[in-house]
């Protein structure tokens, strides 16, 4: 089957219908239906909003190996072989694997999602490899918040040589790591009440080369969570964005490309009118070593169901 294509912004007339027909064929599709066939479902016929909500509903009770955890909670569970094969047989076509071609040479910013510890590396890593196949931009973003790292990822973290402790800290070292020495920083930042109404934005302007920064971005909820990834997208479309940035690349790990996409259209293209275009980053770019981040089946099954519900939500919005 040839991979589907996931949802992305132009800026052009057709955006809306376009973006609606690329949801619904990816919710429609062999590579789905087949997943879902492994775990004992069939895909209902009727409606394309219907089939996307039945979706939802059964990856809520037979994907959610988080339980309300953080990702690096995940372990393996009791699939059976053939379920994990075909996760990984098409996990391609879905989105959650070998999406790292940009579809144009120039962007006026890069984001790269705040994550784990590993991904602090990683996405630095990537957006180094695009920049030196001949990607331009004027803007290399690393967009996250301050969650404190588990103790599990504090020892990966020493492992890598970073002594960070946060998201934020482990953001900061994998720029270091990737494009420095990056010299004398610009401080913004604002403490709100709590630690999740709080916000750090640090930057480098290096001539010519493309301005460096790592956003902390505040919770629109800080008495109850952090922010998470639509927060942090809302944050820096509408209070830290220059007027000229209106081209946007956003660069995630592989398994969370279908997900990010999806929400990132809803904010920075449909409420926001910036193009944008998600991409994950490389092998090569992951490899680290006896620390690379083992992808289980399980975790692109959480995967796939965040990538339902953020489809769903982007439809009731494009159709409504």
């Amino acid at each position: 089957m040839t991979a589907l294509e996931l949802p992305s912004w132009r800026g052009t007339g057709d955006d809306r219908q376009r973006v609606l027909d690329l949801i619904d064929r990816w919710a429609a599709s062999s590579a789905l239906a087949g997943v879902v066939a492994a775990f004992g479902g069939s895909v209902p016929d009727g409606g394309a909003g219907d089939r996307l909500a039945w979706l939802d509903s059964f990856a809520a009770a037979e994907w959610d190996f988080r339980r309300g955890g953080e990702r690096d909670s995940i372990r393996r569970s009791a699939l059976s072989p053939a379920q994990s094969d075909a996760v990984f047989a098409h996990s391609p076509d879905l989105g959650l694997a070998n999406r790292e071609r940009p579809e144009r040479a120039r962007y006026d910013t890069v984001i790269m999602t705040g994550g784990m510890v590993r991904a602090g590396i990683v996405k630095p890593r990537f957006v180094a490899e695009l920049l030196e196949r001949g990607l331009e931009c004027d803007h290399i973003l690393f967009l996250g918040g301050f969650r404190q790292f588990s103790s599990e990822e504090t020892a990966v973290a020493r492992a890598l040589g970073i002594e960070a402790d946060d998201e934020f800290g482990g953001m900061l070292a994998g720029l270091e790591r990737a494009f420095g020495p990056l010299g004398a920083a610009e401080l913004v930042e604002h403490s709100g009440d709590t630690p999740n109404a709080s916000w750090r934005h640090v930057s480098w302007n290096r001539g010519q080369l493309p301005r460096l920064s790592v956003l902390a971005a505040p919770s629109s909820d800080p008495q109850r969570r952090r922010a998470n990834s639509a927060d942090t997208y809302q944050f820096w479309a509408g209070q830290r964005r220059a007027p000229t940035e209106q081209s946007v690349l956003q660069v995630t790990s592989p398994i969370y490309v279908p997900y990010q996409a999806a929400v990132a259209v809803g904010i920075l293209g449909l409420d926001y009118g910036l193009s944008v275009e998600t991409v994950g980053a490389s092998a090569l770019a992951s490899d680290l070593g006896p620390h690379s981040q083992p992808f289980l089946a399980e975790h692109h099954l959480q995967e796939l169901r965040a990538a339902i519900g953020a489809m769903l939500r982007l439809r009731k919005r494009l159709d409504g």
